[in-house]
Formats: C-alpha cells, structure tokens, sequence
C-alpha cells in the first residue's frame, strides 16, 4: 500500500508543477513532451540531470528540503508545558515535510544515482497517467482529468507543495 501511495505522491509532484502552468495533457505523448519541456527548464546547468537543488527549486521548495540531512528517528520525546512526556514528530526525521519529500526523489530516481533523469521523471509520470487512464485509450477524458487534478491537489495540500 506504501509503495502505492508514494509513488502516487512522486507522480503528482512531478505533475503538479507543469499541470499548474498548463492545462493537463490529454495524452501520454503530450504528457512526454510536458514534461521534457518542464525538466529542460528545471535542469539549470543542462548536464541532462536533476541534482538535488535543481528539484526543489523546479517543485517551487527551499532547497534545504532535498538537501538537509534527515535524522533517522521519526518522533522525538519531549516534556509539555505542564511537565507531562510527549511524543512529536521529528521536524527533520523522516516522516517530516522534507523527509517525504526526499523519499518522493529517491524513489523517483530509480538507478539510485543521485540525480533524476528525463527517462526517470518520464517513466512516472506515464505510470500515473496509465493509472488514471481507466479506460486504457491512451486519451484522458474529462472524468479521468479531474480526476489526476483532484488527486495533485490533494497531494499539493498535504506536501504544501509550492510554499
């Protein structure tokens, strides 16, 4: 279920932006050619990759979102103000904002190289419209369109993507 969803989150990320500027792609070429034109833009150096810096500033977050380092502990123990033990989540750990979101890159670069290729972006991408492609025509009709916008913003609301 996890992987389902991440790779759920990855895909919305990776759309949301270009789909934000543009009225989503009807097709699977279409959604290709988006998102080439998306990562042309996002690759600043144009080495033909996505470093870390280069992603967040493509999905509109602080850089130190893709580049801090992540604690390894979820929650922290702390004391509340009436003296009594709590239980937080870990602001830097990996259930954090930044801790999703640097699980989102990783997944998404799938040769575990550190960078995100087009081939790598693309191939997400094309899983999530094959998913709400539920017809299979290769066309996303009207139903399946609100369907994937519906799905980014709820996943942009849950991320604060862009804030």
């Amino acid at each position: 279920m996890f992987d389902g969803i991440s790779r759920m989150v990855i895909a919305a990320l990776l759309l949301a932006a270009p789909a934000i500027a543009q009225e989503l792609p009807m097709t699977r070429k279409g959604l290709d050619s988006a998102l080439a034109q998306y990562f042309a833009g996002a690759d600043r150096n144009h080495d033909g990759r996505l470093d870390r810096p280069e992603a967040a500033d493509a999905l509109g977050f602080a850089r130190q979102m893709l580049t801090a380092k992540r604690d390894v502990e979820p929650f922290v123990m702390d004391v509340a103000p009436d003296g009594r033990p709590r239980i937080a989540l870990n602001e830097n750990g990996p259930l954090s904002r930044g801790g999703v979101i640097d699980l989102i890159y990783r997944r998404t670069d799938a040769n575990g190289d550190g960078f995100l290729s087009l081939a790598e972006v693309q191939a997400v991408g094309r899983e999530r419209f094959d998913a709400v492609d539920r017809d299979r025509d290769g066309i996303l009709d009207e139903q399946e369109r609100e369907s994937a916008k519906r799905q980014m913003g709820l996943f942009q609301q849950i991320l604060g993507a862009g804030q």
